[in-house]
């Protein structure tokens, strides 16, 4: 793997669509767009961001609407497609053409939704234990709906206990990577009363970012760029049979499944996931 430390990231805030988006980039040459997982962040994909940059890519890393530190406004805007509309207007301001597009979690069910809806500027795509393959819990599916229940189990969600035993189902081997500074950002994070405001709305309105509640569903086999799958193969939040789910959904793709990983394979198995990230975009 090339040396990353000297590679210099911009940290910058744009305006999509009316909306203010906090962008990370770096590098030149062809386009990566990378888009996170739930309730994080980009900040998830520094390591690779220096990565790409320092193997000749242009990485292009937002904080989705709704979180991070880009606008949150609630309510029935956030849906797929506003998702994939301002992914495709990030490109249109960046001059970009085409992107390579890497999703993880919650962003593989955006990127996803990108490839479909704006075929022509997507060249590839890699989805990384990716949301919507699994039918999610009812409470997370319908529990926004219901008033004052999505609040109260959002405000379970932030307490230090709750926060340590998720981390721990996000991990293969959680005693490695879960700290005390872990817990504390995560804290923080679920206690934000924008965050929690915005996984309430995205509860509320389920059907509208969901592959099969949207109408996309039936598209994904329309899918022809080359396109990877990622799943670690201790993955406990969407076990790895889901990967082979993903599989049948998308007849063009490959897949990867990685030992001894959790959810996070960029955080967990980041040597493997860089070398198959690396490879395939070079293909």
């Amino acid at each position: 793997m090339p040396a990353t430390t000297e590679v210099a990231i911009t940290d910058q805030h744009v305006v999509i669509d009316g909306f203010r988006l906090r962008v990370l980039t770096a590098g030149q040459g062809p386009a990566v767009l990378l888009l996170h997982g739930f309730v994080v962040s980009a900040d998830d994909w520094i390591p690779t961001i220096r990565l790409l940059a320092a193997s000749g890519f242009q990485a292009i890393a937002p904080d989705a609407l709704g979180f991070g530190a880009s606008d949150k406004p609630g309510g029935a805007v956030y849906t797929l497609r506003r998702y994939a509309d301002l992914n495709a207007g990030l490109l249109r301001f960046f001059a970009v053409d085409q992107t390579a597009v890497v999703g993880h979690s919650m962003g593989g069910k955006h990127a996803l939704a990108t490839t479909i809806l704006y075929p022509q500027q997507v060249s590839r795509l890699v989805i990384a234990d990716s949301e919507g393959f699994m039918q999610l819990p009812l409470f997370m599916r319908k529990g926004g709906a219901i008033p004052f229940l999505g609040e109260a189990l959002v405000g379970l969600s932030a307490l230090p206990f709750v926060v340590r035993m998720q981390l721990r189902t996000a991990f293969a081997n959680p005693d490695r990577y879960i700290t005390p500074d872990l817990i504390a950002r995560g804290t923080a994070t679920l206690g934000n009363p924008e965050i929690r405001h915005t996984m309430v709305a995205l509860s509320r309105y389920f059907d509208a970012n969901d592959l099969r509640g949207s109408g996309l569903w039936p598209r994904l086999a329309d899918i022809r760029q080359p396109t990877l799958i990622m799943w670690g193969a201790e993955d406990r939040l969407f076990p790895v049979r889901y990967a082979y789910e993903a599989q049948r959904a998308l007849p063009h793709a490959r897949l990867e499944i990685i030992p001894n990983c959790g959810h996070f394979p960029m955080i967990e198995a980041a040597d493997r996931f860089h070398q198959l990230l690396l490879e395939f975009l070079r293909q």
